[in-house]
């Protein structure tokens, strides 16, 4: 059964700067594959789209992944501080979202991926995932952006790790 399929979204692949300042940058590119995995129970989240990102050779792409959890981890930045405030819930928790790019930094894979979670009484929180929250049924819809390479680099201004063009 195959994993990929070709898609044609007619996109053209370049980067811009906004003409009246108000988008800092942005690149656009042509889609060229669309994958839709599903993700291993008893796995670890972002560990596992790392490895999608490895062997689907992915070096920009955007993500999208729905599902649940037994377990979650994830991150507040505090933009003050600067430096993440973490949270784990350990229980039984529905993926309401997970989204997220694929890309590139200092030469290796990067998965940059928030998520929505709720729990058995409805209530909403996430944030930056993390490592440490326990797949127990997760699909990923992941986009590839031909001849595109989203790069990452700390941001000195911000301190988080952004996309650059």
């Amino acid at each position: 059964m195959p994993v990929s399929k070709t898609v044609n979204l007619h996109i053209l692949a370049r980067s811009r700067h906004s003409r009246d300042g108000r988008v800092m940058g942005y690149i656009e590119g042509r889609a060229s594959r669309l994958i839709v995995a599903n993700l291993k129970r008893g796995s670890d989240l972002l560990r596992s789209l790392e490895i999608l990102a490895e062997q689907t050779k992915i070096k920009g792409g955007v993500f999208t992944g729905i599902g649940a959890v037994s377990k979650a981890s994830f991150a507040f930045y505090d933009q003050t501080s600067r430096s993440y405030v973490n949270f784990v819930k350990d229980e039984e928790l529905e993926l309401l979202s997970c989204s997220g790019s694929f890309g590139v930094m200092q030469g290796r894979p990067k998965v940059h991926c928030h998520v929505l979670f709720s729990d058995r009484e409805g209530r909403a929180f996430g944030g930056h995932l993390l490592e440490g929250t326990t797949v127990f049924v997760v699909e990923i819809h992941l986009a590839e952006l031909r001849g595109v390479s989203l790069e990452r680099a700390q941001d000195p201004d911000t301190g988080v790790a952004k996309l650059v063009f």
